[in-house]
């Protein structure tokens, strides 16, 4: 059965959901809802329920903002725009990706080298499972125009691009809890990882261009985040002062 690993309230209307395979974030109050990212396409009761666990209620989500856009963050956002009238969002450079006219995402070809190493199968059937596979675009999906989105629910994002594992990837900073949503530029952990609760990358294979998000990833770990919450892995929490 799958279940939510771990939710964690980081801030007034904050709910950090570490779902079985993937992440998102819960934004809530004013009578709305708001996601950063969606977890896998069979993860849809599990984003429901986390907004329940919130204190909120899921008729009351208005928008998500993606990250990037593989699966495991799109998941169920185009049957909540279809069934609910919910707006999907994205920065402009990853809409190709968010409608699926292009698709910068891991392949079974190359999954390949690294099939005989611990994990690897396992967690390949578990993502496809999960809906890895399935057809996740959203046509309808807008544009976040500016460096910065007000939520409908007192919250205000920043948008921090982060290009490389995509190329439109982007990460969100929420400046009154200092948090830096990080999808999957930066990761604490992951299957296929060996280490978990370190900032880290991602493997190569994973990279749509390894290079640029090497890149991204040195510039956000010098940022002054005090809270990261990944798109993969548990969140790592830490005083500014403590950053390199």
């Amino acid at each position: 059965m799958r279940s939510i690993r771990s939710t964690t309230r980081v801030a007034p209307g904050t709910l950090f959901v570490e779902g079985p395979l993937s992440n998102w974030t819960v934004f809530y109050g004013d009578g709305a809802v708001e996601l950063v990212d969606c977890g896998y396409p069979a993860d849809r009761p599990l984003v429901e329920e986390s907004i329940r666990l919130a204190g909120a209620d899921p008729a009351d989500l208005k928008r998500i903002l993606i990250t990037h856009g593989h699966s495991d963050h799109l998941g169920a956002s185009a049957q909540f725009a279809a069934e609910l009238g919910v707006v999907v969002a994205a920065a402009p450079a990853e809409l190709p990706n968010v409608r699926r006219d292009i698709t910068e995402q891991v392949t079974v070809a190359d999954l390949l080298p690294s099939a005989l190493k611990r994990g690897t199968v396992r967690w390949a059937i578990a993502a496809v499972r999960a809906g890895g596979l399935g057809d996740v675009g959203v046509r309808d999906a807008v544009a976040l125009e500016g460096d910065e989105v007000t939520l409908s629910t007192g919250h205000t994002l920043e948008l921090v691009p982060a290009p490389g594992h995509t190329t439109g990837s982007v990460c969100f900073f929420e400046p009154t809890s200092r948090a830096l949503l990080t999808g999957d530029a930066i990761v604490t952990g992951h299957p296929l990882l060996r280490e978990s609760g370190e900032l880290q990358q991602l493997p190569a294979f994973f990279q749509h261009d390894p290079d640029e998000a090497a890149l991204s990833a040195r510039r956000l770990v010098l940022c002054d985040a005090e809270v990261v919450l990944p798109g993969h892995g548990p969140l790592v929490a830490f005083p500014a002062s403590a950053r390199p």
